[in-house]
């Protein structure tokens, strides 16, 4: 997902300014499970248990990316719309921060295929042809096809849905922050999240026979009318966090729903799978309260030391680059360290798994963290010419430079 620099807010909205850590490790938590969730499946003899069904459910932070990108940019739209160069600035910045990574990576992925699998070709074709990650809608193309898209053999592209999701959140969310009220804006987000059950429901409805029960299910997981709930969730606390008397209210309440919502939540994805219906609003709720109590530093001490964590906020700082490579290059890590190595040695089983998962992480935080300090760093530089000038008002709590 798409790493945002570090986020300034009041930490009372209408207040002082300052850096607020807590998103940085909600950032460092959502990838971290996005990689546990991934690398767990390496193992096809794992035991199909309450422990292995919750550790592969780290795909969830997935969507707690996307209630923290609808709360950062809706947040930044927000204070700088008044300002000059509203859409220039922003698109300049987002373009400087999420394309060289993303189209590096679909180069490399196109070198493997012309030098090492020329064979390749004739898959990547028709309704696999890579011109859907090219244009940011492999989402649509697995729709279309009714199943994952076929991606080079020595570089997955399967993520890059999410990406493609939040590129087009970008293109379209802009625009309406620009023409509604903020109060119209507030409850447009509010609508949205509470429409995100039907939504859900009708897309699982009409796609349930489209390319079969497997293509259906992936065409409504990856779809963004399917996250339009979560990106709303975030953009709804935007809002609210800038109506002191509003989140005064609403901060105590947010505990209580983490904790039902988690709850309910570890429940469904150990040893009550029947509560599956529920699951989207469950991570919404359960989104939704950690974004929000890690902003404010509500929850209590251990909470909040939990989001500050020097390890998460580590974790947040390169977690789009830990995103990008971590899954794109499994197939190398499944090369190097699974096949013919920890699996003929250790069985294949949970102590293969363990090894495999610690071993795959190292590597890709390593190269996550070279990429920063050599690639994107310098690229994002640029952003310093591109600076957003938002409106003074009274009371507003403006996020950094983004």
């Amino acid at each position: 997902m798409s790493d945002f620099d570090p986020t300034r807010h009041s930490s009372h909205p209408g207040k002082s300014r300052r850096h607020l850590p807590g998103l940085d490790g909600v950032r460092g938590l959502a990838i971290l499970m996005v990689m546990i969730g991934h690398f767990i499946t390496v193992g096809d003899n794992l035991p199909k248990n309450a422990l292995g069904r919750l550790l592969h459910s780290g795909y969830t932070g997935v969507d707690l990316f996307f209630v923290l990108s609808g709360f950062l940019i809706t947040g930044i739209l927000i204070d700088s719309k008044d300002g000059p160069g509203f859409f220039r600035v922003f698109y300049i910045r987002r373009a400087l921060r999420i394309f060289p990574l993303y189209y590096g990576l679909l180069a490399v992925s196109w070198l493997t295929v012309v030098f090492i699998t020329p064979q390749d070709r004739q898959v990547l074709q028709g309704q696999d042809s890579m011109a859907w990650f090219w244009l940011y809608a492999s989402n649509i193309g697995i729709a279309v096809k009714g199943d994952w898209l076929a991606t080079p053999t020595w570089v997955g592209l399967g993520h890059f849905w999410s990406l493609a999701v939040e590129e087009q959140f970008y293109m379209v969310w802009p625009l309406l922050v620009f023409v509604l009220p903020v109060r119209w804006l507030k409850w447009l987000c509010a609508a949205l999240v509470l429409a995100s059950p039907l939504i859900f429901w009708v897309l699982m409805r009409e796609w349930a026979n489209f390319g079969g029960s497997r293509g259906g299910t992936a065409a409504v997981y990856v779809s963004t009318l399917s996250r339009l709930g979560v990106l709303a969730a975030g953009g709804w606390l935007a809002v609210v966090w800038r109506e002191p008397g509003t989140w005064q209210r609403l901060s105590p309440i947010l505990p209580i729903m983490a904790v039902w919502a988690g709850v309910l939540l570890l429940l469904e994805r150990s040893v009550a799978p029947g509560l599956s219906f529920a699951e989207p609003s469950l991570v919404l709720l359960l989104g939704g309260a950690s974004v929000g109590m890690a902003a404010a530093g509500t929850g209590g001490r251990i909470c909040r030391q939990f989001f500050e964590s020097a390890t998460l906020r580590w974790l947040g700082k390169y977690s789009y680059g830990i995103y990008v490579y971590h899954h794109a290059l499994k197939p190398v890590w499944v090369r190097l360290f699974w096949d013919g190595r920890l699996e003929g040695v250790a069985g294949g089983g949970w102590l293969a798994t363990g090894c495999y998962m610690i071993l795959a992480t190292t590597v890709s935080l390593l190269l996550a963290w070279l990429s920063w300090k050599f690639f994107e760093m310098p690229i994002l530089s640029l952003k310093s010419r591109f600076a957003y000038r938002p409106a003074a008002t009274p009371g507003a709590s403006p996020c950094a430079t983004n």
